[in-house]
Order: C-alpha cells, then sequence, then structure tokens
C-alpha cells in the first residue's frame, strides 16, 4: 500500500491521547476490550486522561498498566465504544534496511483544539531494523529493541503507530534524535513491544513504583513544575552542578503509590538505590528490574531546600525505604 491508503485504513484506529498537562498518541490494538496501546512518558503523572479516536467525542481512559522502564503503557475505556477498529501488529524482524514505514499520529500544532485536530502520517525508510540498548537521554530509558528510521516523529507522535507496507504496526513510536544529527527517529519493536503490552493489559505492573523522575541536569526539568516554582527549580539545579551531585529529581509522585508510601516528594533527590549510585533513568531502571516483587530498596539522596526548624540544611543526605508491590515489582 502507499502511505495514503495506509492512513485511509488506520487513521480511524489512531488515538489522540488527552491529559491536563500534555497530550500524545496510541492506537487501538484489542478493539472488543477497548485496549490502547501509547508510550508511557505520555501518560505518566497525569492525573486524568481522555482519548479521541476519529470523529468520537473525547472518551475517559484509564490505566490499566504502564511500564516506564520499557517506556509502554495499555490504557483502556472507562465505558464501552461501539464500532471500534483495532490495527494488527506485524513481525518487526521482516523489516530490513530501506523499507518504507509509515508514522502515524497527532503531533502539536497551532490553531487546533485538541479534541478536533486530525491525526496525521509521515512516511519514510527504515535505516537499521535492530538497534539494541539506546539511551537518547538520562531521563529516559534504555530502549533495548528499537529501529531507527526517517519518518518523523514530532512532538505528540509519541505512542503513535508506525506501520509497515501492509499497514501492520511494526513499531510504537518514542524518540527523535536533536542536535548535530536530525532524521533520526526510534520507534520500539513490535517484536519486543507486544509481550510487555500483553502482560500489562493482564495486570502484571512492573516498574512503576508510582513516581516520574529526571536527571538533576537535565534542562527541562523546570518544564515539570508550574510557572511560579520554575525559578526556584532552576536555581536549585545550578546549586546541584556547583555542588557536583548527579542523581535524579523526583518531579512527581502517585498519590498512594509506593513512592509516596516511603514519604517521596517532587524536587527530592536521589543519589543511590539499593546502594548503587544512580545518575539517570537508565541506572534507576536497572535497579528496578533486577529487583523483585514485595522487596525493600533502600534509597538515598540529598535535600534541595533549608529547614532550620528540622536542622536541615540544602545538600545533607537522606534515607527512606521503598517496599516494592508484591505485583511485579510494581505498583
Amino acid at each position: 500500500m502507499d502511505p495514503k491508503e495506509i492512513y485511509d485504513r488506520s487513521a480511524p484506529s489512531t488515538v489522540h491521547v488527552l491529559g491536563k498537562t500534555g497530550s500524545g498518541t496510541g492506537f487501538v490494538y484489542d478493539a472488543d476490550k477497548g485496549l490502547i496501546a501509547t508510550a508511557a512518558h505520555v501518560v505518566q503523572g497525569e492525573a486524568s486522561l481522555k482519548a479521541v479516536v476519529g470523529d468520537r467525542p473525547a472518551a475517559p481512559v484509564r490505566v490499566v498498566g504502564i511500564d516506564p522502564c520499557e517506556d509502554l503503557a495499555v490504557l483502556a475505556f472507562t465505558s464501552p465504544q461501539s464500532d471500534l477498529k483495532a490495527m494488527e501488529f506485524g513481525d518487526s524482524k521482516d523489516l530490513q534496511a530501506a523499507d518504507t514505514v509509515v508514522a502515524l499520529g497527532y503531533p502539536a500544532s497551532l490553531g487546533s483544539a485538541g479534541d478536533t485536530q486530525k491525526p496525521a502520517f509521515t512516511s519514510g525508510t527504515v535505516q537499521n531494523p535492530d538497534v539494541h540498548d539506546a539511551e537518547p537521554s538520562d531521563s529516559l530509558p534504555r530502549y533495548p529493541d528499537t529501529i531507527q528510521h526517517s519518518a518523523t516523529i514530532n512532538p505528540g507522535n509519541s505512542g503513535g503507530p508506525l506501520l509497515d507496507s501492509d499497514d501492520k504496526v511494526v513499531g510504537i513510536n518514542v524518540l527523535s534524535v536533536t542536535g548535530d544529527t536530525q532524521g533520526q527517529f526510534y520507534s520500539i519493536s513490535s517484536d519486543h513491544a507486544r509481550p510487555i503490552l500483553d502482560s500489562l493489559a493482564a495486570g502484571q505492573v512492573k516498574n512503576d513504583p508510582g513516581w516520574s523522575l529526571k536527571a538533576v541536569d537535565d534542562p527541562t526539568v523546570p518544564d515539570d513544575f508550574v510557572a511560579e516554582d520554575q525559578p526556584q527549580v532552576e536555581a536549585i539545579q545550578k546549586k546541584l552542578s556547583a555542588d557536583q551531585v548527579s542523581g535524579v529529581f523526583v518531579v512527581g509522585v502517585t498519590t498512594n503509590s509506593p513512592a509516596a508510601k516511603a514519604k517521596l516528594e517532587p524536587l527530592d533527590v536521589m543519589t543511590t538505590m539499593k546502594d548503587s549510585p544512580v545518575a539517570s533513568v537508565a541506572d534507576v531502571c536497572d535497579v528496578l528490574q533486577s529487583a523483585g516483587p514485595g522487596e525493600t530498596v533502600p534509597l538515598e539522596g540529598v535535600y534541595t531546600y533549608d529547614d532550620p526548624n528540622q536542622n536541615i540544611k540544602f545538600g545533607d543526605g537522606w534515607n527512606t525505604n521503598l517496599v516494592l508491590s508484591k505485583n511485579s515489582g510494581g505498583q
């Protein structure tokens, strides 16, 4: 099929995922159960979510399962939706360099309301069908199995499908490379993603203590906070840099999660997990993925404020225990 045919067939299954603080893309992969696949970073930390499919009004969805260390999540409509169309998964192992692929999604655009915007498509070719252990950023996990291609992934496209010329899902879009290198985009391979999605849909939550994390030196950290707090966050980052502190910020905590029970709060800085230094989200994921269900994981970090009443100074150390859920190590 040519890209226009693929678009006409698959646009009705492409989902605009709308949160309170951002938006992204997903796709229906099980019409009977109303299940939507997307990227974890699209929905992580969102208090409520809605999804738009085609010309339907926005409908509430819930997170069935999420694995931030794999950057995958499964959503479901909270009420039954009739006549949904599902996409089919293909075999990403069959992709070869120079194969044509199409990315569908809801890119951020000027002058369009979130619930009326139409999905867009970009086409390109596979550059490398088998990229292992990609680490694009200290604030993102390590991606074990991805497809590098030239089908543009713009902001808002994350979580959308990458389709082959047979209109089959061969990847889930997650990354675009910026800076000196242009025109490189990455999607989690379908062969890697599909069994994880099945596990998440079955309730086997893993690697989700209920926090959102970013590296201490990530310049986008202030964007996760309200405008009036951003100057304070920037000042904290500068002070941590001057003190040569490496670690990860807690930028969000889910209510009643293991992270909340460990008394973690936004702007806490974590430097050690289970006696291992953590300077990136990938470091954190290495510890979580080796931990067992119900395990107690010691955490250490530094304070980012002064509190004379509690005899706390900026940079003083703290420690707590993170007790993982017995449900496969997650929330």
